[in-house]
């Protein structure tokens, strides 16, 4: 599951490139277009913003964290979610400014230092697969757990969702640009 942040009013600097209209276009010109639309959203930074669930979701609470004064309970629950949610101009030049002092302070990569350490100090939990015997013996697997490689632990679960600076970057980018975005 990813998340798809659409800007409600993006500036826009450059043409955005045209799709090829035919069915029998080439290859090359595909891989041309789309090179093209990578280069201006890389341009047009307010016009689009997407995280997979695994990124948006750290990225998400920080962000909250940092706004929670600006940013209503439905604001924060539903940024969770790709339910089309609305966070307003208003706000966005809000979260803007406040990421720009983030990232200029420092603070980001303190937060990313501390929340790095936080998650090193969880336990393993249990691996699932094989309630923790370190093998599986079912239709998919016989012989060695393939998700805990017979240890029977797995690193917990709060892991597997990545946090850096370049993201929040990316992300500042996105808001200071975009007139609001709805996240679908």
């Amino acid at each position: 599951m990813g998340m798809d942040v659409y800007g409600e009013n993006p500036k826009i600097h450059t043409p955005k490139p045209q799709r090829p209209e035919t069915e029998d276009y080439s290859s090359d010109e595909m891989s041309q277009y789309f090179s093209d639309l990578r280069e201006w959203q890389d341009k047009n930074p307010g016009g689009y913003f997407r995280n997979n669930v695994w990124w948006w979701r750290p990225l998400w609470n920080y962000v909250t964290e940092l706004c929670d004064d600006i940013l209503t309970e439905d604001d924060i629950e539903h940024g969770h979610n790709n339910n089309g949610h609305l966070i307003d101009q208003e706000k966005c030049l809000i979260i803007a400014k406040r990421l720009v002092d983030e990232l200029q302070s420092g603070r980001v990569a303190n937060y990313k230092a501390a929340r790095d350490r936080q998650l090193e100090a969880l336990p393993d939990e249990n691996c699932d697969l094989c309630n923790a015997s370190g093998v599986r013996n079912d239709e998919f697997v016989q012989g060695e757990c393939n998700a805990c490689h017979g240890t029977g632990t797995k690193p917990h679960w709060d892991t597997h969702y990545p946090f850096d600076e370049e993201n929040v970057e990316e992300f500042k980018n996105f808001v200071k640009e975009c007139g609001g975005f709805t996240i679908c």
